[in-house]
């Protein structure tokens, strides 16, 4: 199928975007609720980026078409307004003007040190930030904030899983590639953890860094033939993976590949390419945040009603930013007034649950607030005539109705336990 692409001009008219909707049952009347949104606007210069991007905004469009009856018939109303933020800097502004205006909270973190900016704001603001992009794992530890929330996976939550899924179906030899730069060297470092503390039998049998600018990778595909890996593993950003993957499958190497799933990476659009690129190397498996087929959990509803609104499949950038208006909506109406103390306490209290169609509720992290949730294994199909067939879901990690165990601690599986953090959250409101 073809979906309409969302021009720069459309977003921008959506800049003004207000996405009304209401909450029924115990939830008092309050007026208007206001929520802020930031994202880059696309460019039409990476396709991989601007994919992103459109299914973030249309995540956000599909709440107002969810819920704006049930806030005609109840007479209560969230705005949530969108303004673009081409950069960093661009964001604090559009978020500072956003709060000015009354906003109670923010959603973003797409863009290069987007999340960084919002959530040193949402710190001196005191106002929750709801990260959708970012996975770095410094923004869970060193770099934490007490009003940054994390809806977006963390790096540590994908390698693990990753580790999981490959380990178990007899993958245990493994060959890292990465960037010269300081997140390519976190990511091999966490990685590696993954490895050695998870896993007994498993190994790095070989690594190579490649240049940011104008990588070079024949001394990393020597190295890979040489150390005979059972799998490769890409820590390199999207664009970059799939110009490994089409060297990789010049070359003829035989080992399974794949990759970081940045957000540029886990969409169809990235799928298709890496599957044009590298007929073979390109259709492996690939780790996602949400798959547009997931088929249970009232996920089934969620992605029909989404498929049939922008005849395109659900990407996880849009479940993200869809989730995150429900669940800050839900935070408002039984956590209090919006500018009360009552609002933090119910996103930071352990027994509050939020329903995201992931099978179980799910609740934010007391030691770095991310956002406890299971990951999912997706293959790239080798021969799909649509967008919706180019990717099948085959695996769900962790196994959360394991028999005789805590879902919460089935779901902490994944990612920096406490005893791991290095984030100190503080106190007070």
């Amino acid at each position: 199928m073809r979906a309409p692409l969302v021009s720069r001009r459309l977003f921008l008219e959506a800049a003004g975007l207000l996405l009304t909707t209401a909450f029924q049952g115990r939830a008092q009347k309050r007026g208007v609720i206001r929520i802020g949104a930031l994202l880059p606007a696309p460019t039409g210069q990476n396709p991989l980026v601007d994919r992103v991007l459109e299914a973030a905004q249309m995540g956000l469009t599909m709440a107002r078409d969810e819920y704006s009856l049930n806030a005609e018939v109840v007479g209560q109303h969230l705005e949530v307004q969108l303004l673009p933020a081409p950069d960093a800097q661009a964001a604090i502004r559009a978020a500072e003007r956003l709060l000015d205006q009354g906003a109670y909270a923010l959603i973003g973190g797409l863009g290069e040190n987007q999340a960084e900016a919002i959530s040193q704001l949402a710190e001196k603001r005191r106002v929750p930030f709801f990260n959708v992009g970012s996975s770095r794992d410094s923004l869970r530890n060193e770099a934490c904030g007490r009003y940054t929330f994390h809806v977006e996976a963390s790096a540590a939550m994908y390698l693990d899983a990753l580790a999981d899924w490959f380990v178990r179906s007899g993958f245990r030899r493994w060959f890292f590639v990465y960037p010269d730069s300081p997140d390519g060297k976190a990511l091999h470092r966490r990685a590696q953890k993954a490895l050695s503390q998870r896993h007994f039998g498993a190994r790095e049998v070989g690594q190579a860094v490649v240049a940011q600018v104008r990588p070079e990778f024949g001394g990393a595909l020597e190295a890979i033939r040489r150390a005979r890996p059972d799998v490769v593993l890409l820590l390199l950003d999207a664009s970059t993976q799939l110009d490994f993957l089409e060297a990789y499958e010049a070359v003829k190497l035989s080992p399974a590949v794949t990759g970081f799933p940045y957000p540029e990476a886990q969409t169809r659009a990235f799928f298709s390419a890496a599957r044009n690129r590298a007929p073979r190397a390109g259709a492996g498996y690939r780790a996602v945040l949400w798959e547009a087929r997931l088929d249970r959990y009232g996920a089934r509803e969620l992605n029909a009603r989404f498929l049939q609104r922008f005849r395109r499949p659900m990407e996880p950038p849009a479940w993200a930013t869809y989730q995150s208006v429900k669940m800050l909506f839900q935070a408002a109406s039984f956590g209090g007034s919006p500018e009360g103390p009552g609002l933090m306490a119910y996103l930071e209290d352990p027994q509050t649950v939020f329903d995201v169609y992931k099978g179980i509720g799910v609740s934010f992290r007391p030691w770095d607030h991310q956002l406890r949730q299971s990951l999912y294994l997706v293959q790239v199909s080798s021969d799909a005539k649509d967008e919706w067939n180019l990717a099948s879901l085959v695996g769900e990690l962790p196994a959360i109705y394991y028999p005789g165990t805590d879902p919460v601690e089935r779901l902490d599986q994944l990612g920096d336990l406490r005893r791991d953090s290095h984030c100190s959250l503080g106190g007070g409101s």
